[in-house]
């Protein structure tokens, strides 16, 4: 027999690991001196605890550990719990290999540009939300403009202020296209019960902004001839993540716009939804 020093030392684990462990019923010495207290091992002992230090390396807990060391469990809730810590590796591994991917994309900005980008991407679910709003097709932007300048206008007078979310711009077409269908409105805190119409009498219907599970999104501050550069920002970075658009792009206005004659930067969040590239 070894005392638990001896033992500690073949094994090459702590004595303290070796208590811990007696202390949960896992590895208990095969014998207690009475009048000492000294614990003493034996070379048997050697198999359980590497096959529990072996089980360990797995990432099994050691409630799982102590399972599958019991001679009553069955092969299928061995293969289960493997199966499940299978499952919760692989995971692991895909949100690591995302994030390395997210490292040389910033090592590839500072290579290409000499210095880390102005926006920083961030990947976010985003909730339903319920939206008031205008959708038309606009003939270039100079027309969409004037529409988002009237309903930020009307709808702010319109609608209660506890009532309204942020001005938000949905693009149902590129914005590289000769019309514009867009939809222009805003979110909306509560419910309303009142007509909301332009001063043309087009009246804004309420609809839903569909929930978005894995949207690309980042905040920008500036002049409205520098969007591109945001927008060429997240393109860069879903070229670099492998990521491609998924559905509609938004533009939610952080800041409603228009309120100043000095107001000449808008603070806006562009949202656009993703899934893996094929």
């Amino acid at each position: 027999m070894f005392r638990i020093g001896e033992f500690s030392r073949i094994a090459r684990v702590s004595g303290r690991l070796l208590r811990y462990y007696d202390s949960i019923g896992l590895l208990s010495p095969q014998r207690v001196d009475p009048a000492t207290g000294y614990r003493y091992y034996t070379a048997d002992q050697l198999g359980r605890l590497n096959r529990v230090l072996a089980l360990k390396e797995l990432g099994l807990t050691l409630d799982q550990v102590a399972r599958l060391l019991e001679e009553t469990i069955s092969v299928e809730e061995i293969r289960g719990m493997l199966t499940l810590r299978k499952a919760e590796l692989e995971r692991s591994l895909g949100e690591q290999a995302a994030r390395l991917r997210h490292v040389e994309s910033r090592l590839q900005q500072i290579d290409e540009q000499g210095r880390l980008a102005d926006y920083d991407v961030v990947l976010k679910p985003v909730a339903a939300q319920s939206f008031l709003a205008l959708r038309r097709t606009f003939a270039g932007m100079d027309e969409a403009v004037a529409t988002l300048r009237e309903l930020a206008r009307e709808t702010a007078r319109q609608v209660p202020i506890d009532a309204r979310g942020a001005l938000v711009v949905v693009a149902h077409s590129d914005f590289e296209d000769e019309q514009l269908d867009l939809e222009i409105g805003f979110v909306l805190a509560r419910s309303i019960n009142r007509r909301i119409a332009t001063t043309d009498g087009r009246a804004l219907a309420i609809g839903e902004l569909p929930a978005v599970d894995r949207m690309a999104t980042l905040v920008r501050r500036g002049p409205d001839y520098q969007s591109h550069l945001a927008f060429g920002a997240l393109g860069l970075w879903m070229d670099a993540n492998d990521y491609a658009i998924a559905g509609p792009g938004r533009e939610v206005f952080l800041e409603l716009p228009f309120q100043r004659p000095d107001q000449h930067d808008t603070v806006m969040e562009i949202q656009f939804p993703v899934a893996r590239a094929a």
